[in-house]
């Protein structure tokens, strides 16, 4: 009975794994160019009894999967929010203290020094195609660099709807031709309905490992009282 227990007892891990992943998913489902992250799993070791028969002990997480499916464009009519048509990424930040990239192009002005410079909601500035701050003058162009990555799909969340590059991804290279559609945002990726669907099969593996161990626990006691 103890794989027993330690198979249900994996599964459960993963099961509230999961459940917490979608959970932030619905929760971000009114948040701005946000991407939902699907988690990945694979089967632990087996053992085999003959050759005809292999026992799993369990499942474990491997993964965390962001899907860069586009979400919808809303119209807001702000002078300084922007919409990307397609793949890419605005760079926010410096490059002193650290570029990271976005798909939320919900921006403001911030004024320093006598300037004004387009900023996030948290203060980072945004960056150009040339990874320079952003100077509004008057009837002065606002051109936000757009970026794009070889294998996007490896960039890390770095947490508010940002990534960071590595190795894997590959450096950010400029998207000359990309289209910025400015007074426009884009909404979330996230789909409510699928998410919902997923969270009911999450918390259904849950229930079916508790009850396992609870009936693992109910055998293990029966044979006790025979030996």
């Amino acid at each position: 009975m103890i794989r027993g227990f330690y198979s249900a007892t994996q599964g459960i891990k993963t099961s509230q794994v999961r459940m917490d992943t979608l959970a932030n998913n619905m929760a971000n489902v009114g948040t701005t160019g946000f991407k939902p992250i699907t988690p990945g799993f694979s089967d632990t070791l087996y053992a085999n009894l003959d050759e005809n028969v292999s026992i799993g002990s369990g499942v474990k997480q491997i993964s965390s999967t962001v899907n860069f499916a586009p979400g919808t464009r809303e119209h807001t009519g702000e002078e300084y929010d922007f919409f990307i048509e397609g793949d890419g990424f605005f760079a926010v930040g410096s490059q002193e203290d650290g570029v990271q990239y976005t798909r939320n192009g919900r921006f403001s002005l911030s004024h320093e020094n006598g300037q004004n410079f387009l900023v996030t909601a948290d203060g980072q500035y945004v960056l150009d195609k040339d990874l320079q701050r952003i100077v509004i003058g008057e009837n002065t162009a606002v051109e936000p660099g757009v970026f794009g990555f070889a294998n996007p799909y490896a960039l890390q969340l770095t947490g508010s709807c940002r990534f960071a590059p590595n190795e894997m991804s590959g450096q950010a290279e400029t998207i000359e031709n990309a289209v910025v559609i400015n007074g426009c945002l884009e909404s979330s990726a996230v789909d409510m309905v699928g998410e919902i669907s997923r969270m009911i099969e999450a918390q259904r593996a849950f229930q079916f490992n508790a009850r396992m161990i609870q009936v693992s626990d109910e055998i293990e006691q029966i044979a006790s009282t025979l030996r």
